[in-house]
């Protein structure tokens, strides 16, 4: 499809997100200043408009609709994936986007600028340094994060008592550690327009169970 307009505008129908106002538009915007920067700072191994829209836009679009909670840490962002994508889609939430590389911070900082989002911080650190007495979340979220025993340890701190957390996974969740564990989870199945790939949601609350 040589429409990538269209593709991301079928992509968002499909997910059944319509009705959120500038949403495709603010999307566009975003796209152009991921390619802009992406010359020079190498933030993504994707470098066209189709890629983008299936493998960053679309795939964090897809678990939109899961998310509950209002108050937001996205763990490692990146590029802002799906940290930004979460906060455009529900401007009632409030984002966190935290990345421990600065020239990822300065693009996030600039496309929350360009695209006049109130609602998300941008923070350049590890997220083991972060202080927590000044940051409190109802939910941790992580797309290209390693173990989510290891997003758990990192982040309880931080995260409030009921609080859960979030992992965007392939079909290699099923290897990791926490599945042998005595925790509380829930794995979505996700399906992404026009992306030919196992993806899931991986939802960790917690509770007694998690140590």
């Amino acid at each position: 499809m040589h429409n990538f307009k269209d593709l991301l505008g079928n992509g968002i129908e499909e997910l059944k997100l319509i009705g959120k106002e500038n949403l495709l538009s603010k999307l566009l915007i975003y796209i152009n200043i991921l390619k802009k920067w992406n010359k020079k700072y190498n933030l993504t191994s994707l470098t066209n408009d189709e890629e983008i829209i299936k493998n960053h836009l679309l795939d964090s679009l897809s678990i939109s609709k899961l998310i509950e909670q209002k108050k937001i840490i996205d763990v490692g962002s990146g590029a802002g994936f799906p940290g930004i994508i979460l906060a455009l889609y529900d401007q009632s939430r409030h984002v966190t986007l935290i990345d421990k590389v600065g020239k990822k911070t300065a693009f996030m900082k600039q496309v929350c600028l360009e695209l006049e989002l109130k609602n998300v911080s941008v923070i350049h650190s590890r997220v083991e340094e972060l202080d927590h007495n000044n940051h409190y979340f109802d939910a941790v979220i992580a797309r290209a994060f390693g173990d989510m025993s290891l997003l758990i340890k990192l982040t309880k701190r931080l995260i409030d008592k009921k609080g859960v957390w979030y992992g965007m996974k392939s079909k290699k969740i099923m290897e990791e550690d926490f599945i042998k564990q005595k925790y509380s989870y829930e794995i979505y199945d996700i399906k992404v327009p026009y992306l030919e790939a196992d993806r899931y949601l991986v939802k960790i609350k917690n509770n007694e169970g998690v140590t």
